[in-house]
């Protein structure tokens, strides 16, 4: 496991961990945040997700000016509404709005699939309410995006579509390595810029499962209660995450999340985060053609998601989300 697995996946699952009960204070005085809340079961969210990430390889080779590179790139866009049918056991419905995917410059536009509900389980994903398509010889004016033109999806199409959406829907809600209180501690009293420690214990474990061991002090986190604004007129507070390497021989691991919590006891509003690890390893002595050469690896993750309760919001704005991208 990588500790890039706190991107997306986690940033979908890891809504269930934190909230925040209690009024929006006096700029002056301390507020307690809690981060161990659950969101509420059977109420509709909407969520949205844009989340991109980039890993450049680059061989440095001995007598050579321009090495060899090579880049992959992921980005997901999805937005819909999300259900929390039960925490224990685990039960997600996401009823699609938009889904779609670009893997190193190809898109899948899974658009014609909108209405259709993800049902998410520990097990799997099952997938209902599959728009039906016209039939394989016909068009219709229902659904867009045909190959032909025509606007329309025919039942072939739309079936050949659903594996890559499972696939997809699948990965977005994978469960967690951990919980954020594990990285922030349960509750805390602060005021606005207030700064304190935070744990790094999960980054540690996620490096550790990679192969590579760090040892405590190779590793840092910090938190600060940063300030408050709002999101959909939802009253929220923004709290800061940060955590990096030190002084590891060829390794160095950067993240920073931006927290934003309801003044209520509810899953986080918005998480933003940026992630850069950079890996070099020098090629083994002996290997003909190449000793002396250096592999380096380099990964950034950027990924902002926003959930809002529905019946919390307090703004007309049809797409007031586009704000926050």
């Amino acid at each position: 496991m990588n500790p890039f697995r706190t991107a997306v996946p986690v940033f979908c699952a890891a809504v269930l961990a934190l909230a925040v009960p209690s009024p929006l204070p006096a700029a002056d005085d301390a507020v307690e945040i809690r981060f161990d809340g659950q969101p509420k079961t059977g109420e509709p969210y909407q969520l949205y997700v844009n989340s991109k990430q980039v890993r450049t390889y680059r061989m440095q080779l001995v007598g050579i000016a321009n090495p060899p590179r090579r880049r992959e790139t992921h980005e997901i866009l999805a937005s819909g509404e999300l259900v929390y049918h039960s925490l224990d056991p685990l039960e997600l419905h996401f009823k699609v709005e938009t889904l779609s995917q670009t893997v190193d410059g190809e898109t899948v536009d899974y658009a014609p699939l909108s209405g259709m509900t993800a049902v998410i389980r520990p097990e799997g994903v099952n997938l209902r309410d599959i728009p039906l398509g016209s039939d394989d010889d016909a068009s219709a004016s229902v659904l867009g995006g045909s190959s032909d033109g025509s606007g329309a999806k025919t039942k072939r199409e739309i079936r050949e579509m659903l594996p890559g959406a499972r696939r997809l829907i699948a990965s977005m809600f994978a469960s967690p390595l951990d919980h954020p209180e594990e990285y922030l501690g349960k509750s805390r009293k602060v005021r606005p810029g207030e700064k304190w420690n935070a744990s790094a214990k999960p980054m540690l474990d996620a490096i550790k499962a990679t192969g590579l061991e760090l040892a405590p002090d190779q590793i840092s986190a910090t938190a600060a209660y940063d300030n408050a604004s709002k999101i959909a007129g939802i009253p929220a507070r923004h709290v800061y995450f940060k955590a990096e390497s030190a002084n590891v021989p060829g390794y160095d691991f950067k993240l920073e999340v931006f927290f934003t919590f309801p003044d209520e006891s509810d899953a986080p509003l918005r998480i933003e985060r940026t992630a850069t690890e950079v890996v070099n390893k020098a090629i083994p002595e002996g290997v003909p053609g190449f000793s002396g050469s250096v592999m380096y690896c380099v990964t950034t993750d950027q990924t902002d998601f926003a959930l809002v309760r529905k019946s919390a919001m307090k703004t007309k704005k049809r797409n007031w989300f586009l704000d926050l991208f």
